[in-house]
């Protein structure tokens, strides 16, 4: 690396990678873990191997980049996770993201969610699909008060949704015959009816079946979803949870998009699912963890109603406001509090064993004095920005230290309760035997 200059900005850089690799989780309370250090002064590149994390200077082939750090006149370094915005809601691009950076909530650092936020709870992923924010008669943006929180924050509130959520796709064309056998006519593969209305109940192709099962009418595969649609309230009457477990064509199990446009006309939206929305403030959570193709595909939409100043909370466990039930997300994982007067959503990690995280959209910089934890995959990162003085040791800039998990969450569980809690799950003794299907 070369000597460091006085005055020179630097990075502390510790790293732990937790040794089991699942789903690309990182255990916040287990102890097997391999630890990593360095100090960077320059631009780099941070890359995984197995459970080592290397630099640019050692041999890099077939490993698994993380992400790029440069340095900008001896200022602040940014580092690089662009995210491309507006990429196709599939599972391939969905599972990129698993290793992309994400940021770490936790109770030192504040998050004030917004719309288009990516949050991750265990392997668990949603999005901010909807917000309506009213004080008075005028409507705001989930906005972020003015305190000390991360740029991070500050950045991802302006940034646009990664994943485009109304699909674009083919209709049939009432003036043009899409069969080769012009002499006869399209059905729909589900009533087995011709088309009749193709603005309101267009004959849409959403799947990837071929032949005589192209298309089906828009009303009656909405009808089709609400048979199969199953309705949920917590006990405050606060969060409206629409759940349907066959989110995809009973043929070709392709997943069915929740809302989309057609090609020939782009400014009607149209809706699979008919959410009832209250009049009052609220945000639109949906699942991301429904796009799998060749399976049937569970779909969550939760609705929260933001009428008071009650803390919601999330979790496994059966009275949480929005229960999600998949083993990575703990009993009590997270809580969301609306603070009114700054119109705000904040999100607090509960000690929870996989991490609450938020997608990093956007490349992001560290100044001197800036400290920051951020998660890729199964390795956690703390970086510290400092810049070298005159006098001090420059032999001891390098000496042994460990990350304290302490200041990511406070541990008031031990690591042995979280094993008992996990053990009563039916059928599931330990996290690599969950034979659900892993995003």
């Amino acid at each position: 690396m070369g000597d460091i200059k006085d005055e020179e900005l630097y990075l502390n850089l510790y790293g732990n990678t937790w040794e089991n690799n699942v789903s690309n989780l990182y255990d916040y309370h287990s102890k097997e873990k391999k630890e990593f250090k360095t100090l960077i002064h320059d631009k780099t590149i941070i890359k995984r191997k197995g459970e080592e994390i290397l630099e640019k200077s050692q041999n890099l082939e077939n490993n698994e980049c993380i992400f790029d750090i440069k340095k900008l006149n001896n200022e602040k370094y940014i580092f690089e996770n662009d995210i491309e915005i507006n990429m196709e809601q599939n599972q391939e691009n969905i599972s990129k993201i698993n290793n992309k950076l994400w940021y770490v909530v936790n109770k030192n650092q504040k998050y004030y969610i917004t719309k288009n936020e990516v949050i991750k709870l265990g392997r668990i992923k949603y999005i901010i699909t909807e917000e309506s924010i009213y004080s008075g008669d005028i409507k705001y943006d989930l906005s972020i008060p003015n305190e000390n929180i991360s740029n991070i924050n500050n950045q991802n509130s302006k940034k646009g949704n990664p994943f485009n959520l109304i699909k674009n796709i083919p209709v049939l064309d009432n003036n043009i015959q899409q069969n080769e056998n012009k002499e006869e006519k399209v059905l729909c593969k589900i009533c087995y009816m011709e088309e009749t209305d193709s603005y309101n109940n267009p004959m849409v192709h959403l799947c990837k079946c071929k032949g005589g099962l192209n298309y089906a009418h828009f009303n009656c595969i909405k009808l089709w979803m609400k048979a199969n649609l199953n309705f949920t309230e917590n006990r405050k009457k606060t969060v409206q949870t629409y759940f349907i477990p066959k989110f995809n064509c009973e043929i070709c199990k392709v997943p069915y998009p929740t809302k989309f446009t057609l090609n020939k006309n782009g400014n009607k939206i149209y809706e699979l699912i008919d959410i009832k929305r209250p009049n009052n403030n609220y945000i639109i959570l949906e699942s991301l963890e429904h796009l799998k193709e060749n399976l049937d595909n569970n779909k969550y939409i939760h609705v929260i109603n933001l009428i008071n100043k009650e803390d919601l909370i999330i979790g496994r466990s059966s009275d949480s406001d929005i229960k999600i039930n998949d083993i990575s997300v703990s009993r009590r994982h997270a809580r969301l509090n609306f603070d009114f007067d700054n119109k705000s959503l904040l999100i607090t990690d509960l000690n929870s064993k996989f991490g609450t995280l938020i997608l990093i959209k956007d490349k992001f910089e560290l100044k001197n004095g800036e400290t920051l934890f951020i998660q890729a995959g199964r390795t956690l990162f703390k970086i510290e920005a400092i810049k070298n003085k005159i006098n001090e040791d420059k032999n001891n800039i390098c000496e042994e230290q460990k990350i304290n998990e302490n200041e990511i969450m406070e541990n008031n569980n031990s690591e042995n309760e979280m094993k008992e809690e996990i053990n009563k799950e039916k059928n599931v003794n330990d996290i690599n035997e969950n034979n659900m299907e892993i995003s």
